[in-house]
């Protein structure tokens, strides 16, 4: 990670307990609590609300870097990965807990603009499912963008869930990330709809079913056996 973002995460979590103590802190305020000039602030940041952003998109970066040091990632399952991701971002939000309660829903979920910590974190999730070999042929007609937007709904409500959870080092929520990562493995490793492909597509190459359709009309193979016979007998 190069210094300039090094720094910049530094200036947005300082930020976080400025943001806590004053809302509507100032720049310099900020920069004397890091014993930095305003101007060095203001040439990595346009204004106090940007800072802000950009913890949250750092929070992405800093998974980003956690994945570049494990040596087996490659080798885990869709479960494993999904599970990293989510553990990794509520470890690192468990260090500024108290601004992600008073902020999460403001600066991220609510947010109408192109939010860049929901852009960051469902092209996460396409590089996760586009790199495991092991999900079905048949899934990927559902990896749309409908499918990362209903994961971070649901990222959403894991957040909320931690939110409330009181459990030794919230255990509860570690739990749950786990069960719910085992769940969208156990849906996309799952050979059923493959093996109903192959076999819808064995009996339609062998056997009489694709002779009864034709563009204008469907009969069942019944029909079209007694219909078979019926011109048999005509041309007898």
């Amino acid at each position: 990670m190069d210094k300039e973002t090094l720094l910049k995460i530094k200036i947005s979590e300082a930020a976080t307990g400025r943001y806590l103590s004053n809302p509507r802190f100032t720049i310099q305020s900020l920069a004397e609590s890091l014993d930095m000039s305003a101007k060095d602030i203001f040439d990595l940041f346009p204004n106090r609300r940007s800072i802000l952003d950009y913890y949250y998109e750092s929070r992405i970066i800093l998974y980003k870097e956690s994945v570049k040091n494990l040596k087996d990632y490659s080798e885990f399952t869709l479960s494993e990965r999904l599970n990293h991701l989510f553990l990794t971002l509520l470890d690192s939000f468990e260090e500024h807990r108290e601004f992600i309660l008073n902020s999460y829903k403001e600066k991220v979920v609510w947010d109408k603009r192109r939010n860049e910590f929901r852009k960051m974190f469902k092209q996460e999730l396409k590089q996760i499912f586009s790199g495991d070999p092991q999900i079905t042929r048949s899934s990927y007609i559902i990896q749309t963008e409908l499918l990362w937007k209903s994961i971070l709904l649901q990222f959403h409500g894991l957040i909320s869930f931690w939110a409330n959870d009181s459990s030794r080092m919230r255990e509860n929520s570690m739990a749950l990330a786990d069960k719910w990562s085992s769940l969208i493995e156990e849906i996309f490793y799952t050979r059923i709809i493959d093996k109903g492909f192959d076999l819808g597509k064995f009996l339609w190459m062998n056997s009489s079913l694709n002779k009864c359709i034709s563009d204008d009309e469907f009969r069942f193979p019944s029909l079209c056996g007694s219909d078979q016979k019926k011109e048999d007998k005509n041309h007898e």
